[in-house]
């Protein structure tokens, strides 16, 4: 387990990271997130050594990150030139005594004979990601860092990467990752953290941060005017041009009032939380925005 405490780090007056406490345990995957800006990549940066914190400590009892165990996945992907995608994975293998296998690169990577010919540099947006994927899996890490990797791919990619994160959990592989694909988190964190201006908001499993925030919204249409505001005594509203939204974990409570006042529910539509919302409703409840 890595073990993060009072982290802090500032840029000239300019606070990033703010008295930061994170654990990071092994065979898990945790998921950190937040809008950019929110200190992500700091965080990361400082957790690999690429840069000191102004204060705090990080306690690696397990030794996890050492050039052996871990790999990292960077948001940029840059390949040299002239090198072909078979070259590429031979100019990997050759630095780790226990490589993976070719069938097994191609497994991960999907590709032909002819894409394996052609000039990495060359490749697809999304082909280029799931190389730099691949060839971050050849030493065959214990702990995997990976910075917004499905940035650039398409659905069908996106799925397959999904699946090999799914193969690695179950090789008890342990995997940090930023990401701003919601799906992502819901369906491969173990642990979800929610950062926001250089502190952590949220930290917990995707379920139980639903279980512990869930909630719904149930959207009105304009002709409900004079209703709202007899609501607004019981429950937060936010106002739209064309509705007016009522978050509530009591939907009964709102729909028998929607009756007693004689309103259609045919007009109303009714939303279950996801955990978007959530994070957004935490994002935004710091900027002093009611949702």
């Amino acid at each position: 387990m890595i073990k993060i405490n009072n982290l802090s780090k500032s840029f000239k007056k300019t606070s990033v990271l703010n008295d930061i406490d994170l654990e990071i345990k092994e065979h898990s995957c945790t998921a950190l997130i937040g809008k950019n800006g929110a200190g992500k990549s700091t965080l990361i940066d400082i957790l690999i050594g690429n840069m000191q914190g102004d204060k705090g400590e990080i306690i690696d009892k397990s030794r996890m990150i050492n050039h052996h165990k871990m790999a990292i996945l960077f948001q940029k992907t840059n390949f040299p030139k002239f090198f072909k995608v078979k070259e590429l994975f031979k100019l990997h293998q050759s630095f780790y005594a226990n490589s993976i296998s070719t069938s097994r690169f191609l497994d991960i990577t999907q590709f032909s004979e002819t894409q394996m010919n052609q000039m990495a540099n060359q490749l697809s947006g999304g082909q280029k990601r799931i190389l730099d994927f691949a060839l971050t899996l050849v030493g065959r890490p214990e702990f995997l860092i990976l910075d917004e990797p499905t940035t650039a791919m398409d659905i069908e990619t996106r799925e397959h990467f999904w699946r090999m994160i799914e193969d690695l959990k179950s090789k008890n592989v342990t995997i940090l990752y930023t990401s701003h694909y919601i799906e992502e988190v819901e369906r491969m964190a173990d642990h979800v953290v929610l950062l926001d201006e250089g502190r952590i908001q949220l930290s917990d499993s995707p379920e139980q941060i639903k279980n512990q925030q869930t909630y719904s919204t149930v959207v009105l249409p304009p002709i409900c005017k004079d209703m709202v505001e007899e609501l607004e005594n019981e429950f937060e509203i936010a106002k739209y041009k064309n509705s007016y939204e009522v978050r509530t974990n009591h939907v009964d409570t709102v729909i028998q009032k929607l009756i007693d006042h004689h309103i259609d529910l045919n007009q109303i539509e009714i939303h279950k939380t996801s955990l978007l919302d959530i994070m957004f409703s935490n994002n935004s409840d710091q900027e002093g925005v009611t949702l």
